[in-house]
């Protein structure tokens, strides 16, 4: 019995460790490489209409704490995919937000247990390898009047 309970408190502070350590991320988010302007406020110095609003959600994905980045979101493929589509002539009011949902959450909860479950009580280190962050990229698409 005394096994048992000492094995559920290394269990809660795996689980404890998880939730200190989930934000060390670093991400690149980078639109360098789209050939239309592209503004994060509607000051642009030229007239223009906007014809469309976007918004998407890409991930990032992180292991090892976070301390390694597997994947950075493809925010200029994002950009350049949205004027392509609506033929505008660029993107005004982009805005760009980062944030831990519930299911980016998860995912080294239920790799942890998985682990846990697989090699007691060392598997639930596997909750370390993989994270997920999720960026959400909108703004307008806009034509020029002159």
């Amino acid at each position: 019995m005394k096994q048992k309970t000492h094995l559920q408190v290394k269990v809660i502070f795996m689980v404890l460790l998880i939730f200190i350590f989930v934000g060390c991320e670093t991400v690149h988010l980078t639109a360098v490489r789209v050939e239309k302007p592209i503004s994060m406020t509607p000051n642009i110095n030229r007239e223009f209409t906007v014809i469309k609003h976007f918004k998407r959600d890409l991930k990032a994905w992180f292991t090892i704490l976070g301390l390694v980045t597997i994947s950075d979101p493809k925010v200029e493929e994002v950009i350049r995919e949205e004027i392509l589509k609506a033929q505008g002539d660029g993107v005004v009011n982009l805005e760009i937000t980062g944030q831990t949902t519930i299911l980016d959450g998860l995912i080294p909860v239920a790799v942890g247990t998985v682990g846990f479950l697989v090699a007691p009580p060392y598997g639930a280190y596997a909750a370390y390898l993989i994270g997920a962050r999720t960026y959400t990229i909108e703004g307008d698409i806009i034509k020029y009047t002159r």
